[in-house]
């Protein structure tokens, strides 16, 4: 589980809003809000969701930021999210989580930031200027004010006599969809790709926190040690994972490994159904993962069952495989186009 800090001065809305949508999930977590303003009401409304709230004064951030830098440290912080934090954040934080603190600004950057440019003052420079449009922007944090490398941004009309108040309201009601989606954005952009020089073998046990034994693997896996099979392989068998030849006794849409006899119970010709497994794993991944863990279940039935012979059981885990899919996606539209707003709105 990765685990988010956010930095607040005043209400609390934008925390409230980022706690919500990934309260319901096992992925992410707010783990910690800290808070510069004795009396900002962000620190009763975060410990009301059971969130641990922290105020440290301004001497600490002035005269002590290491020990800010220790604290997060300590809490295992994967993000530092600063959501309507109005305090210059000290180089020791910046330096120590470089590329690991994001900012969410109501406006479109660079225009309209710099110091002095915060909350209704935004808005009502953006009025006064007769602007048309504005927007919201998160970037990462850096010792220059409102000035990292923008990580999302989107735009939003202003509308012919609309005052900074009803501007301000469609903004923080953009910051809430944006917000959410831009943490996500950040924490994936964390995860360092690979080692090219890696088998994907190791790259899986890994991530999965298993062992990894190149010993195991069939001698025409990447990475492996194992030495082949000397013995002579049965006429017209193909080597492991090559196709079949054209004629063949075995049928031209078979695989298996060398040395291994023909499923004599599977007809001839006959095509093993698609197992979805990819889709399924995507679904789990990016949509909804109870669902997405059923349909894994389904797909990786299909080619055990296919090869003892039970086509209609291999049929039938495909279908179910595909339906579980369907559920997955349509699960994870419906979180995010219902569930996200109505939290937001109660």
């Amino acid at each position: 589980m990765k685990k988010i800090a956010i930095l607040a001065s005043g209400f609390g809305s934008n925390a409230e809003n980022l706690h919500n949508f990934f309260a319901a999930g096992s992925r992410v977590k707010v783990e910690l809000v800290i808070y510069d303003r004795k009396d900002a009401p962000v620190a009763e409304r975060m410990r009301a969701l059971g969130v641990d709230t922290l105020y440290l004064p301004a001497e600490t951030w002035t005269e002590r930021p290491d020990e800010i830098v220790d604290l997060l440290r300590g809490r295992g912080i994967d993000l530092v999210v600063l959501a309507g934090f109005l305090r210059m954040v000290p180089r020791a934080i910046t330096e120590a989580f470089a590329g690991r603190i994001i900012n969410i600004h109501p406006s479109l950057l660079p225009a309209y930031g710099g110091r002095g440019m915060y909350g209704r003052r935004i808005h009502e420079a953006v009025i006064a200027a007769g602007e048309t449009e504005t927007g919201v922007t998160v970037h990462y944090v850096t010792d220059d004010l409102d000035s990292g490398q923008i990580l999302l941004q989107e735009r939003l009309e202003v509308k012919s006599g609309e005052s900074a108040e009803e501007l301000e309201k469609r903004v923080h009601e953009l910051e809430y969809s944006m917000l959410p989606r831009a943490v996500m954005t950040a924490l994936a952009a964390m995860t360092p790709p690979p080692a090219p020089d890696v088998p994907p073998g190791q790259q899986w046990a890994e991530r999965l926190g298993v062992s990894y034994d190149p010993s195991k693997l069939p001698p025409e896996y990447p990475g492996s040690t194992a030495q082949p099979d000397p013995a002579p392989q049965p006429a017209g068998v193909p080597p492991y994972g090559a196709p079949p030849q054209p004629g063949s006794p075995y049928g031209p849409q078979m695989q298996w490994a060398a040395g291994s006899p023909r499923p004599t119970n599977v007809p001839e010709g006959e095509k093993m159904p698609p197992s979805y497994l990819a889709w399924a794993i995507v679904m789990t991944v990016l949509c909804c993962l109870p669902a997405g863990v059923v349909a894994i279940i389904f797909a990786s039935q299909v080619s055990s069952k296919f090869y003892s012979g039970d086509l209609e059981g291999a049929r039938r885990s495909s279908r179910n495989a595909e339906i579980w899919i369907i559920v997955s996606f349509v699960l994870g539209v419906m979180f995010n186009t219902l569930y996200v707003p109505l939290s937001v709105l109660f």
